[in-house]
């Protein structure tokens, strides 16, 4: 059995839909008070993530429902050659997110794609095991692929974390998270934005003074909803 890799994270979580214009100007603010992302530097990076859901789809139900305990369960990478990805687990129970994250080989990835979950016991951790329990008794199997560009920020204080997404987007029924060639569906106009902001107990009175000045009246699209609008009329 492997030592997993594991990052586990417990943070609130807000989410709004932002206009180009003020894209720009929390761009030029946060470059200012943050500082970018370690993983993607200053340009940013590409996220692409497989989702899994049960053959009855109770975690889309449950997210069209607005239902106060939800889940999501994907695999993560940054570019199709990567060697290795993210097997995320996201638990929100009231306004509160959990985001448990093993990090399995390429070999590992792909296993899963093809629904062979027993790989997870391969890496010791409470949260692969709960995913392995999960996924074969609710039948889980892969139901979307999405990517996105992302700018991020960070600060070591209060665990926060601002990530500006754009240019969403999915490939319907291709679950190849390390292929080079996926036909992909815009899912939001290129001039909007999903700003997500994450912290542990307080947000930095610089911030809220700069997002006081962007309209944050609009809520975004949900990442996972919009990749599966083939259901929206079904359980609408």
């Amino acid at each position: 059995m492997k030592t997993a890799d594991v990052l586990a994270v417990s943070r609130r979580e807000v989410k709004y839909l932002l206009s180009l214009p003020d894209r720009l100007f929390l761009l030029g603010a946060l470059d200012q008070l943050l500082t970018p992302d370690a993983y993607g530097g200053y340009n940013g990076y590409t996220v692409r993530s497989v989702y899994f859901d049960s053959i009855d789809n109770e975690d889309y139900r449950d997210k069209k429902l607005h239902a106060d305990e939800k889940k999501r369960i994907r695999l993560r990478v940054y570019h199709p050659d990567d060697k290795t990805a993210k097997f995320e687990l996201k638990r929100k129970s009231f306004g509160r997110e959990l985001k448990e994250s093993v990090v399995v080989s390429r070999a590992d990835a792909q296993q899963l794609l093809q629904q062979n979950y027993s790989v997870l016991l391969n890496y010791d951790h409470p949260a692969a095991r709960y995913a392995y329990d999960l996924m074969t008794t609710r039948l889980y199997r892969p139901v979307s692929l999405i990517e996105y560009d992302r700018r991020a920020y960070t600060h070591p204080h209060f665990n926060t974390r601002v990530t500006m997404d754009n240019n969403l987007r999915c490939c319907e029924f291709c679950y190849d998270l390390f292929s080079h060639h996926l036909n992909f569906k815009a899912l939001m106009p290129k001039d909007e934005t999903i700003l997500e902001i994450k912290y542990d107990r307080f947000l930095f009175r610089q911030i809220q003074e700069v997002l006081a000045q962007c309209d944050l009246s609009r809520k975004p699209p949900s990442k996972f909803g919009s990749s599966r609008a083939i259901l929206k009329s079904y359980y609408d």
